[in-house]
């Protein structure tokens, strides 16, 4: 389950392109159980 996020201003959302989660953070040792999310903006 994601439940990880990223909250943002009725403008700013409309300048999101794309969003992901970087996984990668969560594959060492002792990592978290939440992971970054990556939000792609339009100039």
């Amino acid at each position: 389950m994601r439940i990880d996020f990223a909250l943002c201003s009725p403008a700013l959302a409309e300048r999101v392109t794309g969003a992901g989660i970087d996984r990668q953070e969560r594959k060492g040792k002792g990592a978290s159980d939440h992971a970054p999310v990556v939000v792609d903006l339009a100039d």
